[in-house]
This record gives C-alpha cells, structure tokens and sequence, in this order.
C-alpha cells in the first residue's frame, strides 16, 4: 500500500466507523504507515495537541512536510474549528491536501490561511475558491506556488470570501 492509497476518503471511511473515535483512527492509520516507515500519525496528532494547547487559535506547521494523508486527518481533527490562524507553508501539501481542507466544515473561523510553498496549482485553487467554506478568511498567501497573477483578483471577486481583503499570489 503506499501514501496514495491512504487518502481522505479512507480517513473519513475510519471517522466514521469509529464514531470519531481519535484513537482507533489512529491506530488504524498508523498500522497502515508502519510498513512504509512514514511519520505515524498519531505523533502528527500529538505535535497538533501540543500546539493547540499552547494556543488553540493559532497553528503553525510550516515546514513539516505535511502530505496530503495528513491534510485530511488535520481537516478532520475537531479542535481545529478554533483555530483562526493556519500557517502550512513549505509543507507537500498539493492539490489533494488543499482539496481535503476545502472539503472540511471544521475551518469555519479560519481567518489567516498561509499556504507558500505547496505545490499548489490551478485545480486545488478551483476547489478552495468553490468550496464557500472560508467566509471569514480576511487573508491568504499562496505564493511559490503554480499559480499565476490573475487569482489574487479571481479570489477578491467571488462572493464565497466576504472578509478576504489581503491575497499574495507571487
């Protein structure tokens, strides 16, 4: 099995048949990593804990080299719904990370978004714009990405950030 294979409908697939249960979520993905010698996911969670007990409305995990596995276990952890501050530049990200956090409902009050540095192209932009999830993200930076200048007006423009006032595209 490899990383591909573990994506966020298998994670969704584990939240629910464990009723949420963080643990046996766990355990089920680190069974899975453990053959391929990728981080376990339950020291992801506990590197998340931490940081959210130290302030639940700010998380910074730039340059963790967060996957896309672990971007939809991040876009279903509940006490992400307090964070107001997400930093994930210089992760591995991509199109499908961004597309399981667009797909989350727990980033609600997210109001700063840095994602520099994430192989970020076209279609996980389409995704994030089209989602209507983000209403009150005020700021955005996208730099060192695959996009071009066109999307800081394309992300002004659309109704589904009334907040979005500061976009960087490049």
């Amino acid at each position: 099995m490899n990383s591909e294979e573990i994506n966020k409908d298998m994670v969704l697939e584990l939240f629910y048949s464990t009723k949420g249960d963080i643990d046996k979520i766990n355990q089920a993905i680190d069974a899975k990593l453990k053959s391929m010698r990728v981080r376990k996911i339950t020291l992801f969670e506990k590197y998340i804990k931490s940081r959210l007990d130290a302030n639940p409305k700010v998380l910074k995990l730039s340059k963790f080299e967060i996957n896309p596995v672990e971007a939809a276990y991040l876009s279903q952890y509940p006490r992400i719904i307090e964070v107001e501050s997400l930093d994930l530049r210089q992760n591995q990200l991509g199109d499908e990370g961004l597309i399981a956090i667009s797909e989350s409902s727990l980033f609600q009050n997210l109001k700063e978004l840095d994602l520099r540095n994430n192989q970020i192209t076209r279609r996980g932009l389409i995704k994030f714009s089209d989602s209507g999830r983000f209403q009150k993200l005020e700021s955005i930076d996208l730099r060192v990405n695959k996009l071009g200048n066109r999307w800081e007006e394309k992300l002004k423009e659309t109704e589904n950030f009334p907040n979005l006032r500061k976009v960087r595209i490049i």
